[in-house]
């Protein structure tokens, strides 16, 4: 009888092609490193028990590994983060059939609290500074604050948004570079339209350069926003210096204030309606506080009481 030749493949020519495969997805830099940095945690357990072939991984060289990081690392998070890594990768080798298919687990973990500015926090962070003679750097950051306030968008994308991206007249800005690699249009509110314009002319900056750049008019990096936004907050006494609490602020404030889940997921540029719903659960007791006035039964209580007086009456 005949077979099929089941050619040997090592774990490492595996992951060679899962990265080629990640490049032609044209996903983002940040993932493609992610998976890299995570996937070799993994690759170095493999080496140390002589594991090198990819159709020797099995569900138990993956429980083992889970074990062997328990001892490793005491935060269940590290460990979830590797695993979504390597769950990436070999559920790419299932499917290139070099792998039967086997489930493979996380970590289960209490949700991570998230906070969130208040709204005493942001009356501090939106005092207006004397625009006259402030410095770029002050002028700048008070921007970038209601900026991140007003539009919930990623410090990532944020950075390289670029002058000509902002539509004014349409009340929208195209956010280009997103953590999915797709456009996004984020609307503009009427604080934005009223500050933006001011700003950009103030400082005479042109389309082709950055809406926040640096000093020096380079783009800013990611890093000197959070140091700038750390500094900015803590002058003004607010202790969170988070930059993506302003997100999480920005979707709570969505929610309690009855936004549609769907529209917020494409404000967020979520790729599913998977995250918009951890945030509607987070924030499940501001969501309560008004209940009853959405409640059916406290709607018609007074006729229902009335029919029920007169029943009793009859």
């Amino acid at each position: 009888m005949i077979k099929r030749v089941q050619k040997v493949k090592t774990v490492e020519e595996v992951f060679t092609e899962f990265q080629k495969f990640n490049q032609v997805k044209n996903l983002s830099d940040q993932t493609i490193d992610y998976y890299f940095h995570h996937c070799k945690i993994f690759f170095n357990y493999l080496s140390e028990n002589s594991i090198a072939t990819i159709q020797s991984i099995t569900s138990n060289t993956i429980d083992d590994f889970i074990l062997w990081q328990k001892h490793k690392y005491s935060n269940d998070i590290t460990i979830n983060t590797n695993m979504r890594a390597v769950r990436a990768f070999l559920h790419y080798a299932m499917e290139k059939q070099y792998l039967p298919e086997f489930k493979i687990y996380l970590l289960k973990q209490p949700d991570k609290i998230v906070r969130t500015y208040s709204d005493e926090d942001i009356q501090k962070l939106l005092v207006k500074p004397d625009l006259k003679n402030c410095s770029f750097v002050e002028y700048r950051d008070w921007i970038m604050v209601n900026y991140f306030i007003e539009t919930g968008n990623r410090l990532h994308s944020v950075v390289n948004i670029k002058v000509g991206d902002v539509h004014i007249s349409e009340r929208r800005v195209i956010v280009r570079i997103t953590k999915n690699r797709e456009e996004i249009e984020t609307p503009l509110t009427k604080t934005l339209i009223a500050i933006l314009p001011s700003y950009i002319d103030t400082w005479g900056l042109n389309p082709e350069q950055y809406l926040f750049p640096s000093f020096n008019g380079n783009r800013l990096t990611e890093n000197a926003a959070k140091q700038a936004i750390e500094i900015y907050n803590r002058k003004r006494g607010v202790e969170i210096t988070s930059i993506h609490a302003f997100r999480h602020t920005f979707a709570r404030n969505y929610i309690v204030t009855g936004g549609s889940a769907f529209k917020l997921q494409s404000l967020l540029g979520h790729k599913d309606i998977t995250m918009t719903r951890h945030y509607v659960h987070l924030f499940g007791e501001d969501l309560a506080s008004d209940i009853d006035e959405h409640s059916i039964v406290e709607r018609i209580k007074p006729t229902l009481n009335r029919l029920t007086k007169n029943k009793r009456r009859a």
